[in-house]
Order: C-alpha cells, then sequence, then structure tokens
C-alpha cells in the first residue's frame, strides 16, 4: 500500500509512516507521449479489460465483516470504477503476489502503492488517490510543546511503531529517546495518558484510532511532517496509453465533483497542516 515502505510503514502508516514519509517522494504524473482521446467507446472497452489488485491493509484497503472491500484508497478507486462502468471484482491478495503479477502481466492497476523515485519508471501513475500526511505528534494542551529538532531530540519519549521502517529511520538520525509500539493501534492511548510525549502516525491512522479514545483530533496536532509519498493506482507498463488516460480522467472527475473530498473527510484527511517545526532532519541533521 503505502508499500514502498509497505512492508513497514505502511506497515507502519506504517508502509505510511516514515515510508511514506522519509524516503518517498510525491511526483507529478509524467505527460503521455501522445495526444490520447478517450472519448470514443473503443477507449472506455479498453479500459474495462483492467484487472484491478489491492492487499487487505487497514484503513487504505481491507475486507470488511461481510466481504465487502473498504478503505480510503478502496473508495478513491471504487468511484472512478463506478465513473466508468467498471464491473469486474477487485482482487485482494498478498502484496507480493501483486507486485510479481503488476511486473509479469498485462493490464494489471494495483492500488494503494507508494510513488517512489525507484519505482517511477516501472509503472503508469494515475491519482493520486491518498495523499500522505505523516509526521510526529503531540498533545494541542502541552505544557512545554516542541518547538524545534533539538526540542525532539531531548523530549521524553517518542512512541513508534516497533521494528519499522520510522523507528529505523530515525535511529539513522541519532534520535535515542524512542518508545517502541508493538501495538500498532495503542499509540494515541499511550500519548493520551502519558506514557509517551509524542506519537509518530499519521491522519488517516490518527483517524482510526481516536474513534477508541477519549481524545478528539483538534487534541492532536501535529509537530514535524515528513516528506510526502502519496499513494497512487498504478499500472503495469504495457498497459496503453489509452487506458491509463481512461482512469486519470475518471479520477479527475471524482475530484472535481466533490466525491474524492468527501472520502478523504470519512477518513479524517487533514490537507495544509502547518507543524510547528519547518526544519528537515533529511537535510540538517
Amino acid at each position: 500500500m503505502f508499500h514502498s515502505i509497505e512492508t513497514s510503514i505502511l506497515r507502519g502508516l506504517r508502509s505510511a509512516i516514515f515510508g511514506v514519509v522519509i524516503g518517498a517522494v510525491s511526483v507529478p504524473a509524467p505527460a503521455l507521449a501522445h495526444e490520447v482521446v478517450v472519448d470514443e467507446p473503443s477507449a472506455i472497452v479498453q479500459a474495462l479489460t483492467v484487472t484491478l489488485l489491492t492487499e487487505e491493509y487497514r484503513p487504505f484497503n481491507y475486507l470488511d465483516e461481510n466481504g465487502h472491500l473498504r478503505g480510503i484508497g478502496a473508495e478513491v478507486v471504487q468511484a472512478m470504477a463506478a465513473h466508468i462502468g467498471y464491473g469486474k471484482p477487485i482482487q485482494s491478495m498478498a502484496w507480493k503476489r501483486v507486485l510479481q503479477r503488476i511486473d509479469e502481466e498485462e493490464n494489471i492497476a494495483v492500488f494503494s502503492m507508494t510513488r517512489t523515485p525507484q519505482r517511477e519508471d516501472s509503472y503508469h501513475w494515475v491519482g493520486p488517490i491518498v495523499p500522505a500526511n505523516a509526521g510526529i505528534y503531540q498533545l494541542e494542551n502541552t505544557p512545554h510543546p516542541v518547538q524545534s529538532l533539538n526540542d525532539l531530540r531531548n523530549a521524553g519519549s517518542i512512541g513508534v511503531q516497533a521494528g519499522g521502517a520510522d523507528e529505523q529511520a530515525l535511529r539513522s538520525y541519532g534520535f535515542e529517546n524512542l518508545e517502541p509500539i508493538h501495538n500498532p493501534r495503542g499509540g494515541v492511548h499511550m500519548l493520551a495518558t502519558g506514557r509517551i510525549d509524542l506519537l509518530v502516525s499519521s491522519d488517516v491512522e490518527l483517524f482510526e484510532q481516536l474513534v477508541e479514545s477519549p481524545l478528539t483530533r483538534s487534541d492532536i496536532e501535529m509537530v514535524y511532517q515528513f516528506s510526502s509519498g502519496d499513494l497512487y493506482l498504478a499500472f503495469s507498463k504495457n498497459t496503453s496509453d489509452v487506458v491509463v488516460k481512461v482512469w486519470q480522467d475518471a479520477y479527475d472527475h471524482i475530484r472535481s465533483h466533490g466525491q474524492f473530498d468527501r472520502v478523504m473527510s470519512q477518513y479524517g484527511v487533514i490537507q495544509g497542516q502547518q507543524p510547528r517545526i519547518s526544519e528537515s532532519l533529511s537535510v540538517s541533521q
């Protein structure tokens, strides 16, 4: 899913927090080699032949108790699919198998995939279907809020997913005040009860954890934001420009008609956050 970092941060945002976050980048969609016309029936027919694949990774893509595909990435892709009349079932499988199929088969589309420089030329990209907002959070009413990278290094403890890419990245920057969290859904509770002073997370993860917490989103503020690594619908390299353009147009349609924003709000995505710390670990420390 965030899947570049998918085995840790979006196994960690966790293949959403640092992986979406320290190593990934957000890049504009490349221009197609030539002008593509998508309003012909044949273009739609070609687009409907695509096989959509995903994995189960809550809250991005997952099967609910009734076997229905849910999640922020899934619902964006489902809205795009409905716009063009796509009716094939979306298949969910292990991420390793998903990557194998998109690399070896024709007309495969996969979500939700982190777009990284290493992957840029291997696939065609449509989206972003999920913006990545991940970083370090603290309670809004903290008596002595962190204001700088030096404050972060000297804070009492920073909760971070145990063994994830985010923990590894922070340790590589010399952070020694990390508190590994072995239960990924327990971070907000630890923050609320004072067991940790700061928490590495994403707005999507926070939103889900706050449902079971006495805190609200306004009780938590971002103090440091990791570099962006948005999630996309990725198409196998041999997919035709026509097919990719039809799906991109579907994405543009749901954005311009408000469907995209409604899905984002349902999953707690907050755009335009202003973290307290503007310095970058990657360039300064």
